[in-house]
């Protein structure tokens, strides 16, 4: 190390120079031990918001449930507190709980604030749904990803990206209906709904796409994502920007409108690493 000399009371002493970078070393470390939500409030963090911009001029129709329901929904029903809303309700981005489906299952405002903050991982098959526009998102797909990223962790949330949310302007292309009515857009198939249940024990999926148990896909029924809310996970739907997300390493902040029902229209905030 670089050294000095000087004289104190007539005898040599030594005097060490230190590096700079000893003395920022504290700083560095502070930073280190800031969490993701501390380095993002200093602005040493990108955050990504997921969350479409909804209006009456924007936002797709058609699609959802363009009235308010008032009667109390029978077992199996659908019960979306966006039915209220003066929007369609399966259009703007929400989270669906398994008490949509489910009776006596906990509400959105039941469940605990400390459970939507989660950990994200990415998939990305915007280059299949290029090709096959309804596209389900296999348990190969899922596997080659892990081959590439690691094991999806325990209570993630599994984004789907897709490409749809490029079509939110064009309200005729976002619901794909085709002649009798169903929406023709990507998702996830039955097995890799099943893969992420049992063998990944996943907190729930996030996706771009919509749909009334979103996404029905080409087989016409929820048969993928209602497997996921019976057995208490939950979605995001509608989402947007999962382009400008990393593959892993992203945090989620999920903020629901705090109501008495099995879904909820959602501002979704992701921190990434």
């Amino acid at each position: 190390m670089d050294t000095r000399t000087r004289r104190l009371g007539g005898r040599p002493a030594r005097v060490w120079a230190l590096p700079l970078v000893l003395l920022l070393l504290p700083v560095q470390v502070e930073q280190v031990r800031a969490g993701a939500l501390e380095r993002a409030m200093l602005g040493k963090s990108t955050v990504v918001d997921l969350t479409h911009v909804l209006n009456n001029e924007r936002a797709p129709s058609g699609g959802g449930q363009d009235r308010p329901r008032p009667e109390a929904p029978a077992e199996g029903e659908r019960n979306s507190a966006a039915q209220g809303l003066p929007l369609p309700a399966d259009l703007a981005t929400h989270l669906d709980l398994p008490a949509s489906i489910v009776k006596g299952k906990p509400t959105v405002a039941q469940v605990p604030a400390r459970e939507l903050l989660v950990h994200a991982v990415l998939v990305n098959i915007g280059a299949k749904v290029e090709q096959t526009p309804d596209y389900r998102a296999t348990v190969e797909d899922l596997q080659a990803w892990e081959r590439r990223n690691g094991r999806i962790p325990k209570g993630s949330v599994v984004l789907l990206h897709t490409g749809w949310a490029r079509r939110w302007g064009d309200p005729a292309r976002y619901l794909n209906l085709d002649a009798q009515g169903v929406p023709r857009v990507p998702g996830f198939s039955p097995g890799a709904i099943a893969f992420l249940i049992g063998e990944r024990d996943i907190r729930g999926v996030g996706l771009d796409t919509w749909g009334h148990e979103a996404p029905l896909g080409t087989h016409g029924a929820d048969d993928g994502m209602r497997p996921l809310l019976q057995a208490g996970k939950w979605q995001l739907v509608n989402l947007t920007n999962l382009d400008r997300l990393p593959a892993k390493g992203a945090k989620l902040v999920i903020a629901p409108l705090r109501l008495e029902a099995g879904s909820a229209p959602a501002r979704v905030i992701a921190i990434l690493p």
